[in-house]
Formats: structure tokens, sequence, C-alpha cells
């Protein structure tokens, strides 16, 4: 009954609100003085909002149509068919398809469009390996993973839908998949380093496939000899790019989407506000059709979500004394908490659950200077007190504006526990040296990530497979420490 109420007031706001809007262009200079700032301020007031909310939505948007039209340059596969990040091969500072781009893992990745379209996915046996397969729905939020840790290492075949299938599990199908929306991004990790990508693609990561149902159902024993065709009855993606995140761009593609999606009832409200603001899910969003007041609003909006969201996104979260920023719980899955995911999608678009990877950030050193190229630094992990990894960890050194990684002449743009050759203290502990100058001291060079002069700095430490331990939230980084340009040495005795 309750619910009732609340859908008829909506509606009659939504009424209201449509009138006012149509008569908008006919108003007297008397109305217009009176009545147009209100307008302007609401559509600004809304579409703030709505930019908040649908950042991950357009985020998303923006790498569908990239991958699936053949724009991106690492990443390229039309529908239903996975791309594989730089041709099968770990990232590097050349890797610009997307944003925090990973050094540690083969990564690839599909787009499906489910309603009406289950398929089954195969996962091939992986040894020992670690390897993640990540199920995001159209917001950003993680649905499913078939992993390491949710399925162990013998693959098989399981079933891929949106939420509204119904039916019985076919026969050889290990288990299913429901993604809240109609469309999914799936994501394949495979833990990899430049030594054993190669053999690693070509034995483990071209096998993962996406088989249509139907054509799973005609002969499952075959099913492994599927050659992926893509689709041609489902909606093509919206042309979204980047340079639409700060105009009223933004609101169409967002539009777009929203009137594709099963809006939540407990969402109701803020949708009623984002119709009237002219982009929810129960209007067509035509910009040349908005009062001048209104539009003025939403370009307002796009600037002022595009700056926070930009900015925020290396603000502290959770921070420790340290200069580490770790990411909350809900990391991946957020819940009703649309700001964080915001700033998440922005900040790293697939971006993992903890319990399959943590993720702690740093843009600023243990006093809350700015991480910068003009200086050097460095981090000393305690020989009991190294990143509290069950399978693997790294920590990999970024442009912090143009959030890629950075070209060095020994090309080396992480350290982790996979890099060959680190130097360890005489107590055990390990120092990490980061700076644009190459350092003299041999020992201190087998430690050396470089960074590179005049650049903001971002440090973004990896932990796969975090123990119980650093899930419950007891774990502490050691310091980001700035020390004197050249004068950094490592501990008497090593």
């Amino acid at each position: 009954m309750v619910f009732r109420c609340v859908r008829y007031c909506l509606l009659a706001l939504l009424v209201s609100w449509s009138a006012l809007v149509t008569a908008a262009p006919n108003w007297s200079e008397e109305q217009q003085q009176l009545f147009g700032q209100s307008l302007t301020d609401f559509s600004r007031a809304a579409g703030t909002l709505g930019y908040l909310y649908g950042m991950p939505v357009f985020e998303l948007a923006v790498l569908e149509y990239r991958q699936t039209n053949g724009l991106a340059k690492d990443n390229n596969a039309p529908h239903a068919v996975f791309g594989y990040f730089n041709g099968g091969r770990v990232s590097s500072h050349e890797t610009t398809w997307i944003t925090v781009a990973n050094p540690n893992v083969l990564m690839a990745s599909a787009w499906v469009y489910l309603k009406g379209h289950p398929y089954v996915i195969y996962v091939p046996p992986l040894d020992e390996i670690w390897y993640s397969v990540q199920f995001e729905n159209a917001f950003g939020v993680n649905d499913a993973y078939l992993s390491s840790r949710t399925i162990g290492q013998q693959g098989g075949y399981y079933l891929v839908t949106d939420h509204a299938w119904q039916g019985a599990l076919p026969a050889g199908i290990a288990g299913q998949v429901r993604v809240t929306t109609p469309t999914a991004w799936i994501l394949t990790r495979i833990a990899a380093t430049k030594a054993d990508e190669r053999e690693r693609h070509l034995k483990y990561e071209r096998h993962f496939k996406l088989i249509p149902l139907d054509r799973y159902l005609r002969d499952p024993s075959r099913a492994q000899d599927y050659v992926p065709v893509p689709p041609t009855d489902t909606p093509p993606p919206i042309a979204a790019d980047t340079a639409m995140r700060d105009t009223v761009d933004f609101f169409r593609i967002l539009n777009h989407h929203l009137r594709q999606l099963d809006i939540p009832v407990e969402e109701e409200g803020l949708m009623a506000m984002f119709d009237a603001a002219g982009f929810g899910p129960h209007v067509h969003f035509d910009a040349q059709k908005l009062p001048s007041q209104m539009l003025a609003g939403l370009a307002q909006a796009a600037r002022d979500g595009f700056r926070y969201v930009d900015t925020m996104r290396a603000a502290p979260m959770k921070p420790d004394a340290g200069g580490w920023s770790w990411p909350p719980m809900n990391m991946g899955q957020f819940g009703r908490d649309y700001l964080l995911r915001a700033i998440a999608v922005y900040g790293g678009a697939g971006g993992n659950i903890p319990a399959e990877s943590m993720y702690p950030n740093a843009f600023s050193d243990a006093e809350g200077r700015l991480l910068s190229g003009d200086h050097d630094y460095t981090i000393t992990f305690p020989r009991d007190g190294m990143p509290p990894a069950q399978s693997f960890w790294s920590i990999t050194l970024m442009d912090a504006s143009t959030r890629f990684m950075i070209d060095n002449p020994i090309h080396r743009n992480f350290i982790g526990s996979t890099t060959d050759g680190l130097q360890y203290n005489a107590d055990g502990s390990l120092t990490i040296f980061i700076s644009a100058l190459e350092p003299a001291d041999p020992a201190l060079r087998a430690n050396w990530l470089p960074s590179a002069p005049g650049i903001r700095l971002q440090l973004v430490m990896r932990i796969y497979r975090p123990t119980p331990e650093a899930l419950a939230g007891k774990y502490s980084a050691p310091p980001i420490l700035r020390r004197p340009r050249g004068t950094a040495t490592l501990p008497a005795g090593n």
C-alpha cells in the first residue's frame, strides 16, 4: 500500500514537471525572471545527483563501444567474443585501453547481451594457476565470480543468464551465473609474467569460450569446438566517448541505458527526479527540446560531476598512517553507495571485490604530501609484514594524471612477489626504492621502481587472494617515506 501511494505521488510529480518543462519556452519575460533560475538550479542539482549515480553506466558504455567497434588500441572484439588485452600479453606502459592497467595478469574481456540470449561459458582446467572470471553488470557491480576461490581449478561449463531467465540447468552444466542487468561485462584474469605470458595465453586464456545456450544444447560433447560468432539479433551499443564526460551528451548516454534497465523499486523516487530533469528512464532525452534553463543546469552538472569524480578518485579512502588508502569492504558490490561506485568505476573500471583481490592505492606519502617524480621514496616491508596474499602481490607505479604506467629505461613498471633478483635486507625485510634517477648502489638498483620527473605519481598495491587477516582489516602496509634526492640507502648489513 505504501509503495502504491509513493508511485502515485511520483507520477503526479512527473506530470506536473512535464507540464512545467513544456511551458518554459513560452514563458513571458516576467515569468522567465521569476522561475527561470529555479529551473536551472533544479536541473543542476538533479543532474549532479544523476551524474554520480550514472557515472559507472557511462564509463562502461564507453568501454563496450570501443571494444566492440574496433576503436581500442589494446583490446578489440565483437559482442560475445573474448578480446585479449595486448594481444595476449601482460600490460605495460604502452597499454592505454583501460585505466590502471594490470601488469601481473593476462586479461581478456567480452560483452554480452543476456536478455533472451543465455550463454554457456567454458572455463578450462587451470592446474595450480591463479585465475578469475568476473561478471560485472551495467553499473559496475560484480554479480558473480568463477575463480580459483569459488570453483577451484577443475574448470567446466557454466550457464550465464540475466536475472529473469527461468529453466532447469541442462546436462553437463556445473552451475549458473545470473547478472542483474541485460548487458554484462565478463573479464578473465590469469596470473602471468613476461616469461610465461605466451605459454599461458595459448594453453589457458584462448580456451575460455562463450557459447550460445541453444548451440551448446545441439551437441554438448562438442561444445569446446565451437568457434565464436558475434550475434546479429542484439541491440548495438550506443556511441559513447570519453570526450562526453563533462558535456550534456553524458545524460544522453545515461538516458539510453536507463530506459533499458529494470530499476529497483526503492530507486523509483530517484528516477522520478531524473525524469523531471529530462534524462530519467521514463523520458527520451532530447537536448534540442529542453528549455534553455534546464540545458544550462545539466551542462553545469556534467562539469561539476566530472570535476568531483576526477578529483576525489585520488582522495584518501580509509587511509592508514603510511599514505596508503584501503578500499572499503563493499568495493565492487557497493549497495546504495553511489559515490563510492562512481569513484571506483571511474578510477579503475573492472575492479575486483576484496575477497578476490585488494587494491590499496597511494597518491600521497606518509606525511600527506602528493607523490611526485621530483622526489625519491622508500617502502620497507618487514620480514613478517609482506603484503598478505595467498597467491601473489605487487606494487605498480602509475602516472596519476593519465592513470597509465610510466615508460623507463629498464622497462620495469612494478615490483612484487614474482620479481626476479630482489635484494632483501639482512633482517629479511624488503626495501623498494622509487626514483627518477638510477641508483648507483647495485643492491638499491635491484629494488628500483623507476619514476619520471615532473609528474604526479600513483602507487597501486595488488594483493591476490588476501588472507583472512587482510580481509579483517588487521594488516597495515609500511609507510611511504620521502627521501632527499640521491641519499637513499639500504639498511646496513644488506
